[in-house]
Formats: structure tokens, sequence, C-alpha cells
């Protein structure tokens, strides 16, 4: 699911060409923090899309679903009540069962998912699949209400169409994606031929996946609570379960005739201290080992950007006829470059790690992407740098130079003859994607937003493309509080607009309305879509004079 977010974001910043996504959130925890989040996400998507997707914010349609087994009931809570096993011969059903799962695996409660359990986790998914297609085929009411079933619906449309492509992302140490990936394809593609009656064509199915290995840790569990809930995550061992993982992987046939591409995402750095970093934006020292529920809410990393942009790519910038030819699965990866410190290797971004190959666009077209006056080829890395500069800029003017109300920006730009519409659900979408983006403030402390936590996730780096852009604007919590804002406008082209020192906010306001007026005319009753194509110009035309990509 934190790949997921990224993938949303990746849409809302204008990076995915495609037209159309379905997205398909797969939890086994129906209270988990993430998965909350996530939803949210997404209702602001919808509430924001343009539908065009040709390089727009908030650009691609996404139709959005959710599959979560039920295992609240009495009688699914447990591996051995859903397997049945004290029906018929319970003693021979408990030897059988015993030779695969220890007794701990057998009986903890399911309500928070698998718990890196994934021998039980594959066998549990892929039944959870099936038997909630069959149940939709056959009655009305089910297939209704059953949101897997549209969605495997959606892939067998595609499929008669003449192609479907799809997409997993999970790991190799958790619990629901690191069970899913390797029945996943094999899931779908099975749920598929029920609903169709076995007219399916495997060879106009084209699946790939993003394989995430260990990236973050936190502490071991204590004994008494190891003892209270049978089975619990324990971070030390996951780069056990992914080795295993990996090792099955590229040994599997039915894996490997059936997925066309793994794109294996490792962060061979310093990993993410999940216990230090809670601590740092809370004050929760406990470093108590969550299982799942509402509390469990991890940062967004790094890693996980690039997790969705290998999705772009699997999706978009490989031609058919390539994927034809994968016969057994192939593996990409992409190395970082890094800096050593003593002992230490600190990862060195830069945007084309998220992103290559060009794009030939005029600058200030109506695609929103800007390349050169003579439309000569640009790179999509540097795209992705202005985009996520704009992104955030925009989402830090609302926070901070309009105290959270978006409609004052809107209000400003009224004052200049430019007249955007957006009612009241869109401009309260704005309101709460700027501060899932940047940062959420209370009396208390300052959480960080999505950008902000990527930061932080990799210790504060100084070094690297991907966080250049927005620079000391990241630093949310190191200063009491009040993030600073990047200073796009300070050197600008006209000499009129430049500020020594840190802005107000009244000259923040008024630089980024002279800066407005120099590159889109006066408008009346525009859409929020002219409002995102004429922020995009904006932002592309100034912060390209202030930094220009490496």
């Amino acid at each position: 699911m934190r790949c997921l977010q990224s993938f949303l974001n990746m849409c809302a910043m204008g990076m995915y060409s495609g037209e159309s996504v379905d997205i398909l959130l797969l939890e086994t925890d129906i209270e988990n923090g993430d998965k909350k989040n996530s939803e949210n996400l997404y209702n602001w998507y919808k509430t924001l899309t343009t539908g065009n997707g040709k390089g727009e914010y908030f650009g691609p349609h996404i139709n959005f679903y959710t599959f979560v087994p039920d295992y609240s009931k009495d009688n699914q809570r447990r591996f051995t009540l859903i397997s049945r096993l004290e029906s018929g011969d319970a003693h021979v059903n408990r030897m059988l069962s015993d030779l695969f799962y220890e007794e701990g695996v057998q009986e903890f409660d399911l309500m928070h998912g698998f718990r890196a359990q994934t021998h039980v986790g594959s066998y549990l998914m892929y039944h959870a699949f099936i038997e909630e297609i069959r149940a939709a085929v056959s009655s009305d009411i089910i297939r209704n209400k059953s949101q897997l079933y549209q969605f495997i619906n959606s892939i067998k449309t595609q499929n008669t169409n003449g192609e479907a492509r799809i997409f997993v992302l999970g790991s190799t140490f958790g619990g629901t994606g690191a069970s899913s990936i390797p029945v996943m394809a094999r899931a779908i593609s099975d749920a598929a031929k029920v609903i169709s009656g076995g007219m399916i064509q495997m060879e106009n199915m084209y699946f790939g996946a993003v394989i995430l290995t260990p990236y973050f840790s936190f502490k071991s569990p204590s004994k008494e609570h190891k003892k209270a809930e049978k089975v619990i995550a324990d971070s030390q061992f996951f780069a056990h379960n992914s080795a295993a993982a990996l090792m099955y992987y590229i040994k599997d046939n039915t894996i490997l005739s059936t997925y066309k591409r793994f794109y294996m995402m490792g962060w061979p750095f310093k990993s993410l201290d999940m216990d230090k970093y809670k601590a740092m934006i809370s004050g929760d020292n406990s470093g108590k080992t969550i299982t799942g529920g509402k509390s469990q809410e991890n940062p967004a990393h790094p890693v996980e950007l690039m997790g969705a942009f290998a999705a772009e790519h699997f999706f978009n910038t490989t031609e058919k006829n390539v994927l034809k030819e994968i016969y057994s699965t192939e593996v990409k990866f992409k190395a970082i470059e890094y800096e050593a410190k003593g002992e230490e290797k600190s990862a060195y971004l830069h945007f084309d790690d998220l992103i290559d190959g060009e794009y030939n666009a005029k600058a200030g077209d109506s695609s929103g992407k800007s390349g050169d006056e003579k439309g000569n080829k640009q790179k999509y890395a540097d795209l992705a740098g202005w985009n996520i500069t704009g992104m955030y800029y925009l989402n830090l003017l609302t926070q901070q130079v309009y105290g959270g109300d978006f409609g004052g920006m809107l209000r400003n730009l009224s004052r200049y003859n430019y007249d955007y519409s957006f009612n009241q659900e869109e401009l309260e979408a704005m309101n709460k994607y700027a501060q899932y983006f940047t940062y959420l403030k209370d009396d208390k402390n300052v959480k960080p937003g999505w950008l902000p936590q990527m930061y932080y996730s990799m210790d504060k780096p100084t070094n690297g493309e991907l966080f250049s852009y927005v620079g000391e604007a990241l630093d949310v919590l190191g200063t009491g509080g009040d993030a600073h804002r990047n200073k796009l406008f300070t050197k600008g082209k006209n000499k009129e607009m430049a500020v020594k020192g840190r802005p107000s906010l009244a000259q923040e306001a008024e630089m980024f309305m002279k800066a407005w007026t120099q590159v889109n005319k006066p408008v009346k009753k525009a859409t929020k879509k002219d409002f995102f194509l004429d922020f995009r110009k904006t932002i592309n035309t100034f912060s390209r004079v202030i930094h220009k990509p490496a």
C-alpha cells in the first residue's frame, strides 16, 4: 500500500501517461492505518481528477477496488477454523496440517493479516480469491457488492479486447504482499476463467511485479508479546525471509511461466529505524511492535516511489511484442549511486533512477510538458524534477502562505482577473491533499507528509537530485514546526522579483502572483484542469531558471 500511495502521487504529479488504470487494494487487515490512508488519498485524487491523463496534474482516470478477506467472523479467525480441521477425521487432518504449519501458525488471529507467514498466507489468499468469485458468479446480490468481481471482470474485458497488463506490488518479507505475489498471477487467471467459463486467452495476459526486499526495521517483540500473540512479525528475520522467497521465485516453474517481468527493488543502505522515526514525529518511545490495525502507519520511502515508476515502465514503455517474446521471467534492477562516509554508504539518488527515456513537447503546450521552444526531445527525468517541485510548492503555498486554505489562493488570483472554478468538495480535497503531501500540524507536534517522510527515511540526506529541488523546504521538524518554503521566485527572470533572505508571507504571495501574470493570460470561469495547466507553466518557467538538472 505504500507503493500504491506512491503510484497515486505519481499520477497526481502528471508522471503517468496512461488514460486510465484499475487498482485493486488487497489487504487482510480491515482496520490497517495504511489502508485507510490509501483510500483517503484515492478519494481526494478522484475528486480532483481532470480525466485526460496526458501529463496533467491529477490526469489519469483511476478505478479503485478493494478486497479484504473477512477474518472477523468466529469461524474464520484462524487457519484451523477456515480449513475445518475438526471435520471428518480430525486426527488425520491435524497430522497432515502439522506437516506444513507449526501450531502457532495454525492458531494465530488473522484479523491483523498473515504476519510474515507467507506459506499459510499464499494458501489462504488464493482460496479467498476463488471463493469470492465463485460466490459472485452464483449470486447477483454478491456480484453487485463484490469489488473483486468488478476488478477481475475488467481484466477479462481487456483480455477479450486483445491485451491485459496486470502489475503486482508487494514485498518478500511481509504478510499480505509477500503472500500474494507467488499466487496472484494464478489466482487472477483462474478467477477470470471462472467468470468467463474458461474463455480466457492466456497469451494475452501479461503479469509484472515489483519485488521489495527489506528497507526498514523495528524492535523485536518481547517474549510476553510473542506468547500473547502466538505469531508476530520480527524484522530481524526479514532478510532471511527475503532470501528464501527469492530463491523460490527463480526456481518455481509456475512463477517463471506466468510473470513476464520482476522489478527487484532493494535498499543496500542504512535501513529506516521505525521506532526511532515514530519517536521523532510523535514522542512515542514505547517501541512496541505493532501487529496491525489503526496504528500501523509506516512512513514513505524512496524505494516505494521507485516501485511506482516501475509499474509505469511496465504499463507504458514496454512494447507488447517485447512481452510476448519473454518466455521465462525477466528480472529488471537499477543500481543506485552512493557516497561513502567512513564505513557507511549514503544513497545519491538521481531523477533518472526513477524514470528514463525522452519526450517531445514544446514549452507550455497543452500537455503541460515543458520541452524547449523548438520541441526538441527532453528527459523524463527532468520532467520528474519539475513536477515534484511543482506539486510540493503548490501544497506548501496552500499550507503556509494561505493558511491551509486553497480557496485563499484562488481568491487572490481572482483579484488579478484569473477566475478558476472549484466546487466545495474539490477545495476540501485540495486542502486535505496539501496536508498529506507536506505536513499536518496540531497543538502538540508536526507530522511530516508524504514527501518529507521520504526525506526523513533517508536520515536527512544532503545529496542527490531527488531532494535538491525542494531543499530546505523539507525540514519540517527541524524548525519547531515551521516548514521553510522553497524560494522558487526569489531569483526569477525579473530583478524586481528577487528578495534577499527569506521572504515574508506577503512577499511570497506577491512574487507568486507576479510570476503567474507573466506566463498566463487572464481567464474567466476556467476549470480546475486550466488551473493545473497554468500552475505547471508558471512553476516550470521559473523553477528551471533556478534548478537546472545536472
